[in-house]
């Protein structure tokens, strides 16, 4: 057994007045370079990322003619994706066979928001053309090669204001929708049945809680975080972050935690219980977060 002990004399590394420059020990043999270990750090680095880079995680380009504003996935056919773009077109996509199943045309605005309904048979948008439409979501045949078509609304609901973010209730046939106020709105009326607000001028995003269907959080202009029930009709709780929240999402695991897209480049997960400071803090540097997505318990992911 080796022991390699380190002996410093106090006396020639203390300063006697605190004016005096600090000793700097240095090695002045040509042989060796004073930041060589520095310089192998750099280098592995590099090497490590750029072996990433050059992994080739790229699986596919899904076309669109304008930037895509939204996304969605099925939650009950795991191959099927729904894409929204800001020239009002919604696409989707068989994502094994890479081809457009449909395509929905109807929004003449740029579209906001998009969810799924559980049975994953029908879906619904919102658009800034101040209209909400309902769709009918084909499965995938069993052929191969294209099948593009074009595909109406079943149902449209118009609004008086220009819509942000919507999302499909866990169990019943209703959804919400996010603008000047929160609307919800149910399948079967033209006319909002509830309508939430809570000192905000404009709600950016709107999530259900994936376990208590009636619960549900929004996103405000004003900084707020606000958590609603539809059985109450009123208000439960509001935080102000101290900068704008972009977009919410619950954990599909521990249904009581939610984790937020905060415009300083950082995610927040909190407890709905214990608001008073954040869970867990993800730092992402020099990104605003403006889209989140929890895959799991512990995996989520996010878009600039």
């Amino acid at each position: 057994m080796k022991v390699k002990t380190i002996n410093r004399n106090e006396e020639e590394l203390t300063r006697e007045r605190s004016q005096d420059l600090k000793k700097v020990h240095r090695n002045y043999d040509p042989a060796l370079h004073q930041f060589q270990k520095a310089h192998e750090y750099i280098r592995a680095l590099n090497a490590a990322k750029l072996e990433r880079v050059f992994a080739k995680p790229f699986i596919a380009a899904l076309p669109h003619s304008d930037g895509i504003t939204c996304l969605a996935r099925n939650p009950r056919i795991l191959n099927s994706l729904l894409a929204g773009a800001a020239d009002g077109d919604i696409k989707i996509w068989d994502i094994p066979a890479k081809r457009t199943l449909r395509r929905l045309k109807g929004h003449t605005g740029a579209v906001r928001g998009i969810s799924f309904a559980p049975d994953g048979e029908t879906c619904v948008s919102c658009s800034t053309d101040c209209s909400v439409r309902l769709w009918k979501v084909p499965f995938a045949p069993l052929q191969p090669g294209p099948v593009e078509a074009e595909e109406s609304a079943v149902l449209e609901f118009q609004g008086k204001n220009a819509f942000r973010g919507i999302d499909h209730h866990w169990r019943e046939n209703l959804f919400a929708t996010a603008g000047a106020v929160v609307d919800v709105w149910r399948h079967e009326r033209s006319e909002p049945v509830n309508t939430f607000t809570w000192g905000a001028d404009s709600i950016l995003s709107v999530r259900f809680n994936p376990a208590e269907s009636d619960v549900f959080a929004t996103t405000g202009g004003d900084r707020s975080i606000a958590l609603y029930d539809l059985r109450s009709a009123r208000p439960i709780r509001k935080l102000v972050m101290q900068t704008r929240t972009n977009a919410l999402t619950w954990n599909p695991i521990e249904a009581f935690n939610f984790t937020t897209a905060s415009e300083d480049c950082n995610l927040y997960t909190y407890d709905m219980r214990k608001l008073q400071s954040a869970a867990c803090v993800h730092k992402v540097s020099n990104l605003v977060l403006f889209c989140l997505l929890m895959l799991s318990s512990h995996t989520c992911c996010w878009a600039q």
